[in-house]
Order: structure tokens, then C-alpha cells, then sequence
């Protein structure tokens, strides 16, 4: 099955849906915005806080966002609304863990009063008493590839994925593939899975300047693949790495960008001269956009995505694709991206060729992935997740 995006409900006519207000009054976890690296989870979690109220007013319902303790300058800096956000008093990293490793401690019994439901929109599960739970699960890459997690944090999602499978009214998903993977791991019942695909909203003003400047200080000095993620095992950097190397010679003129935050793992060591590959770190959503679009193609070899947002933002940006042949990642590209076997760095190399050089490959692409690229918003995300608060809260009434 092909990820598609949901089609926007019509809003139902005043007190027709959900308990007091009229629409549900749904507590929002957002905690991962304030995590050191909220990866994609993170663009999730803002795209909710940024069209949920709209969904809300539309619907005479409510939401809360919930995060630990954190100073409001903080909650304003990611994006929070400090009208519609609770501020816990817990700090953050202790409470997002012994919520899934002690389920303690439980959320105000004031604050529980006051909502319908309570949405994980991460791993950090907390216990919601006698409110129903909706939870967010992004991807089981952790039973996929053990090794490519520390410890701590395998045996964390393995806790908070069993929570889920246990304690979940609703399970949200990106993917039919990560819904095929809750079924066959957890057990999870297809009727209690809803697939809401991710989006992509392209900055009015991407930061043209900024990658400039970031080209220039990185050395780049000609065209350039990019490669987006946060640098851990499963994203396949070593391998892309390699792969482009071996093909160097072939594609003189071009150089490697990685952009993304350092999450874990061996760090990237490329078994030839690597003058031509540049690890540029984090950039904010208007430089990202901007590198995209000044870009000659995104390189995106991942072994395993529950859904790949760069793909769509790629694409979005009018630039090629190549990725995965894998997981989620042919559902989300359709035909609009070059697939390669993640594990073959001859098969990686051979696409990188292709997808620098190929002109009729390159316009069929860039054609193919802005349709595709615009079928995918995070207003119709929210609009899906907004519909499955209301079912959830007229179940539980």
C-alpha cells in the first residue's frame, strides 16, 4: 500500500462531536521539541503545534501542549504557545524516562480533569489514569537493527512500544510499513492503527544567503549531493560515504554535504580521501531548505525510515532523490525516486552516477517528485490526528 494523505474532514456542526467544549480537549506531549536533537520527531511535533490549534478552534475543542519544566523564553523559542502550554513540574529527561521505565509519575489529577485524551507524540509514554491515550509511533528500528542503538536506549523503546501495544486507545503511524511492523512485533490491531503521513511546508524565505556563507566556510566548491539526517548507524552514512567515494572519479566536479546533528554511533570515517565529503552539522529549517534547493540531488540511503521526511523535502525543493529500497521508503517516494538496495555500495555508487549525470532521469524526477512532494501537508496530518482525537473522546464517553 502507497502512503497517501489524508483527505480534510468537513467540521461538524456546533456540540455534534466530543464532550464539554464540543470538540475534544486533547493534552499534546511536546517535550521532544525540548530534547538536545529532536530529529524529525521534532518537525512532528511542531507541525502539531502549529495547525492543532486551528484544528481546535474549528472544532470548539481544546488543546494543551504538555512539556516538563522548562522557562517560558525556552517553550517560545521551539515554537510552543504559552497560552495553550503546561508546564509540568518535573525536569525533563528524568520524567520522559521514568514514565516508560517506572510509569510514575502519573500526570495532575487537575490537569486529567480538564482533558479527553492525552497524545504520546513520542517514545516518552506517560501514564494517563483513566484518560484515554493516544501514541505516536514513528518506526521500530530498534528490533530491526539491535545494533545500531546503545543499550539504554534499545531496552527504552522496547518498554515504550510494549506500553503502547497495552495501553493505547489509538496508535498513530506515519506508514503502512510501520503499521505492518506493530502488527507482526507487538500484536497491535490493525483497527487500532491509524496511518497519518507525514508533510512538508516549504519556508516562504529560504535562507539563500546563510547556505552560501556555509558552502563557502565548508570549502565546497562546485555541485553538490546532500545527504540530511542525524548521524547515527541506520542513516547508512558510512556507506554512502564509501560508495561515493568509489565513484569520484566519475563525478570530479562534486562534492558530499552532510547535514545533520551528531546523535550516536562510531563517527563517520570514509576509507578513502575524504576532501570532497563535508559534515556540516545542524541547520535550521530556512538554511535546510535553502541547501535543498542549491543542491543536485539528495543521497538518502537509509537502511530502515518509518517514513523519511527529507525525501518529501526534497523533493519539495525540486531537486532528485535517490533512497532505500526498504521499509517505508518506496511507499513514501511512489515512483518519484531512484530505489537502491541500501546494503549494495556498488548498487549506491552506480545510482549516485545516475543521479548526478542523468538529464532525462534528473527532469522526470524533479517533475514527479513535486507532484508527489504535494500531496503530503502537515495541515492534513494535523487534521487526521485532530479526527482521531474526536473518535477516541466519543468512545470514551
Amino acid at each position: 500500500m502507497t502512503a497517501t494523505p489524508p483527505d480534510r474532514e468537513p467540521a461538524a456542526a456546533p456540540g455534534e462531536r466530543g464532550p464539554g467544549l464540543g470538540g475534544p480537549r486533547a493534552g499534546v506531549v511536546a517535550e521532544q521539541l525540548l530534547r538536545p536533537v529532536p530529529g524529525g520527531v521534532g518537525r512532528y511535533v511542531r507541525a502539531l503545534a502549529t495547525h492543532l490549534p486551528v484544528e481546535a478552534a474549528v472544532d470548539r475543542g481544546a488543546v494543551e501542549f504538555l512539556v516538563a519544566r522548562h522557562p517560558p523564553d525556552r517553550l517560545a523559542a521551539v515554537g510552543l504557545p504559552l497560552a495553550s502550554t503546561r508546564r509540568l513540574a518535573w525536569p525533563g529527561r528524568l520524567v520522559t524516562r521514568t514514565w516508560v521505565t517506572l510509569r510514575r509519575p502519573g500526570l495532575p489529577g487537575g490537569l486529567l480533569d480538564q482533558l479527553d485524551l492525552v497524545h504520546a507524540t513520542s517514545a516518552a509514554v506517560p501514564p494517563t489514569g483513566r484518560r484515554p491515550l493516544v501514541a505516536t509511533v514513528h518506526d521500530l528500528a530498534f528490533r530491526h537493527f539491535p545494533e545500531a542503538y546503545p543499550d539504554a536506549g534499545r531496552r527504552y523503546h522496547e518498554r515504550s512500544a510494549r506500553i503502547v501495544a497495552d495501553e493505547a486507545a489509538r496508535v498513530l503511524v506515519p506508514s503502512e510499513a510501520t503499521a505492518r511492523d506493530l502488527a507482526e512485533l507487538y500484536g497491535v490491531d490493525r483497527g487500532r492503527v491509524t496511518i497519518t503521513p507525514l508533510g512538508v511546508e516549504v519556508p516562504p524565505e529560504p535562507d539563500h544567503a546563510g547556505a552560501g556563507r556555509l558552502l563557502r566556510d565548508l570549502g565546497v566548491r562546485g555541485p553538490f549531493l546532500l545527504a540530511v539526517g542525524t548521524l547515527e548507524p541506520r542513516k547508512n552514512l558510512p556507506r554512502l560515504l564509501d560508495a561515493f567515494g568509489e565513484v569520484s572519479d566519475e563525478l570530479p566536479g562534486h562534492w558530499l554535504v552532510v547535514v545533520g546533528p551528531v546523535g550516536w554511533g562510531p563517527r563517520l570515517r570514509p576509507t578513502w580521501d575524504s576532501v570532497r565529503v563535508k559534515l556540516a552539522g545542524p541547520v535550521g529549517d530556512a538554511l535546510l531548505h535553502a541547501l535543498y534547493q542549491a543542491a543536485d540531488g539528495l543521497a538518502y540511503p537509509s537502511l530502515y525510515e518509518g517514513f523519511g521526511l527529507p525525501v518529501l523535502e526534497a523533493m519539495a525543493n525540486g531537486i532528485p532523490v535517490l533512497t532505500s529500497d526498504r521499509s517505508s521508503l518506496p511507499e513514501v517516494a511512489g515512483d518519484a525516486a531512484l530505489l537502491v538496495d541500501p546494503l549494495d555500495r556498488e548498487a549506491i555508487a552506480a545510482g549516485l552516477v545516475r543521479l548526478a549525470g542523468d538529464q532525462d532521469l534528473r527532469g522526470r524526477l524533479v517533475e514527479a517528485g513535486r507532484r508527489r512532494a504535494a500531496g503530503f501537508t502537515w495541515r492534513a496530518t494535523a487534521a487526521a490526528t485532530w479526527s482521531t482525537y474526536r473518535e477516541v473522546a466519543e468512545r470514551a464517553r
